[in-house]
């Protein structure tokens, strides 16, 4: 069964070439990453075929590779899709889609993610674990944002 979790953070008066290019810069995934089990092994960008490779801690270091496909960046749009390579834990599949938009004087940044366990009650076990992470971001991106103002 796909388990499914979305989410949109709006940040007035935050200019959206300044989100537009956080996502491209590897620092802005270093604080993402920074309050969680996370090692960062390889991140290459986010733009058509390029990968990020993780480490997360859950009962052992596990390996959590992505490739990025659909991306998409003009003067008011970003938007790129997170497919799971190698993912831990008995996932089956991730389908992580990242959009920042330009609203008014403001940006929006939405976070939509797909995933498949293997088993489907550990899925669902497993799912709060797997959404903390983005659900997170609600207060980090504007923390991180918002300093730059």
């Amino acid at each position: 069964m796909i388990m499914k979790y979305h989410q949109t953070v709006k940040l007035s008066r935050v200019n959206f070439k300044i989100v537009d290019k956080a996502f491209n810069d590897i620092n802005f995934v270093k604080f993402l990453t920074s309050f969680q089990p996370v090692k960062i092994i390889n991140w290459s960008g986010v733009e058509n075929n390029k990968m990020a490779f993780f480490k997360l801690w859950f009962l052992g270091w596990n390996n959590f590779k992505v490739k990025h496909s659909n991306y998409i960046r003009n003067k008011n749009e970003l938007s790129f899709i997170d497919e799971g390579v190698e993912l831990p834990l008995g996932l089956k599949s991730w389908h992580h889609k990242h959009i920042v938009e330009k609203k008014g004087n403001g940006t929006i940044i939405i976070d939509s993610l797909k995933i498949e366990h293997t088993n489907s009650l550990i899925g669902y076990i497993l799912f709060p674990m797997f959404i903390a992470p983005i659900i997170i971001r609600k207060i980090l991106y504007r923390i991180y944002f918002f300093k730059k103002i």
